[in-house]
């Protein structure tokens, strides 16, 4: 089975939609993913940031304590030589005093900062550091006073709570040593992966828009080269018919004028078979006229080339040139049209009057009225018949092409009439509807009012009005 264009185009159309669809979602995960992995890189880089900044204060708090514990030793062992050989060294023992109170003081920050990080063990090693720092202080009040034997006390204390502190501090600071370690191998993975992305998505993205740009250009010669085809068709299709109507309205032009002519003669108006044969002429070549016009009209209007000439146009005057003829052809319509102008082409006009009569004789009843009155500012003029009218089926398309009131299908029509109607009338500012009125069919159409019509057809319209009041209500009196 053969899919139809439009099918194929929609099939088309749909892969496109979803090679695009396709693309971008890729190209949309993979930007996410990069996206996540900077980030997390990022947070990676802060969090080696923040414990190696951790792991500064426990080594430098580890420093601290080593250099309390080393000058307190020092000045310990100052003073017991000095009580035990006589010899004088105050001097070296308040150097020694010195440094050990700026330790204390380097200590004291170093395990605060910990402890303000939220350190897992830096609660345990603040209450060690206090507790090695008052240690610390006693032995110093005690090495200015001399008190050897204190001094030796607290001492043996002192090397405990060091040992104490130090495996504190160290715990600290292995675990944060780890931590910086495996935060590091994971940023190096990450960082390998995003450059892979990096390095693999940029040549892929690119060969992808270069891939689509190629595409498109493709698509962008095919469409100029369909656009073109579809114009050269149109030409040529504009062409045909203004050949086929011009070499049409030749012979029926002739047929017509001949047909006209023997009308008019008494011997054939004499013999029944032939005056009857003779308006039959009469009646298909202007019919055929009109099918011819119908097609030209389409063709203009798909080509946007069909003009308007607007005039000032009497509506009685245009519908008795329409009417006249039909009559003459044995045609029964009745119409009945208030004074008043319209602004619109008189071609056209008479061309939608033409296509709603005949859609009436070939469709409709027997019996064919028109009536028209002014509006507003508009002129109303309705064509009616006493047919069955429009199957529900189609009533709502009946002004499209190639649809009539009996099928779908088109038998003795081109099935244009009705479309050529609503698009001349739309053209001239007007518009049409069918309604189906008391068991009749009722095509309205309503057209603007002349701007320049002159206050003597405004009043005689106004008394023609007035008039048919009167008569309608001498009617029903009656």
């Amino acid at each position: 089975m053969r899919m139809g264009p439009s099918r194929t185009r929609g099939t088309r159309a749909r892969n496109r939609f979803d090679r695009a669809l396709a693309i971008t979602l890729i190209a949309g995960v993979g930007l996410l993913v990069i996206l996540g992995l900077v980030f997390s890189i990022a947070h990676g880089s802060q969090q080696i940031t923040t414990r190696a900044s951790q792991l500064h204060n426990a080594d430098e708090s580890l420093r601290a304590a080593t250099v309390i514990r080393a000058q307190v030793g020092l000045t310990v062992y100052l003073i017991r030589t000095d009580e035990e050989y006589g010899t004088n060294s105050d001097e070296a023992i308040a150097v020694s005093v010195g440094e050990t109170e700026h330790a204390l003081d380097d200590l004291a920050v170093g395990v605060g900062e910990l402890e303000s990080n939220g350190m897992d063990a830096a609660h345990e090693a603040m209450t060690a550091a206090a507790t090695y720092e008052t240690t610390t202080e006693e032995i110093l009040a005690a090495i200015e006073t001399r008190d050897v034997a204190l001094t030796k006390t607290l001492w043996e204390e002192h090397d405990a709570e060091f040992g104490e502190l130090v495996s504190y501090l160290e715990g600290i600071r292995d675990g944060l040593r780890s931590e910086v370690d495996r935060s590091d191998a994971f940023l190096g993975r990450i960082g390998t992966l995003t450059r892979f992305l990096v390095a693999f998505l940029v040549p892929a993205a690119v060969i992808f828009i270069y891939r689509e740009l190629l595409l498109r250009q493709h698509r962008q010669t095919e469409l100029e080269g369909r656009l073109e085809s579809e114009r050269r068709l149109s030409r040529a299709r504009e062409e045909f018919i203004a050949n086929a109507s011009h070499e049409l309205r030749t012979p029926l032009t002739g047929i017509s004028g001949l047909a006209q002519i023997l009308a008019e003669d008494p011997s054939i108006t004499q013999s029944e078979n032939a005056s009857e044969l003779l308006h039959l002429i009469i009646s298909e070549s202007n019919d055929l006229s009109r099918m011819v016009e119908d097609l030209l009209t389409t063709a203009r209007l798909d080509a946007g080339a069909l003009q308007f000439d607007f005039d000032d146009l009497s509506v009685a005057e245009v519908v008795s040139e329409v009417v006249e003829p039909l009559v003459r052809a044995g045609h029964h319509v009745e119409w009945h049209c208030e004074p008043g102008y319209v602004k619109g082409d008189a071609l056209r006009t008479r061309q939608v009057l033409r296509n709603l009569l005949s859609n009436a004789r070939k469709y409709g009843g027997p019996n064919i009225e028109i009536h028209g009155r002014v509006d507003g500012r508009t002129y109303v003029c309705e064509v009616i018949d006493d047919g069955n009218g429009i199957p529900d089926h189609i009533a709502d398309r009946v002004f499209e092409r190639f649809v009539h009131r009996g099928t779908a299908g088109v038998t003795d029509s081109v099935g244009l009439g009705l479309a050529i109607v609503s698009a001349l009338t739309q053209g001239m500012g007007g518009s049409v509807r069918y309604d189906r009125r008391d068991g009749k069919t009722v095509f309205t159409m309503r057209l603007p009012i002349a701007e320049e019509a002159t206050e003597f057809e405004a009043a005689l319209a106004e008394a023609v009005r007035a008039q048919r009041i009167i008569d309608d209500q001498v009617r029903a009196e009656g």
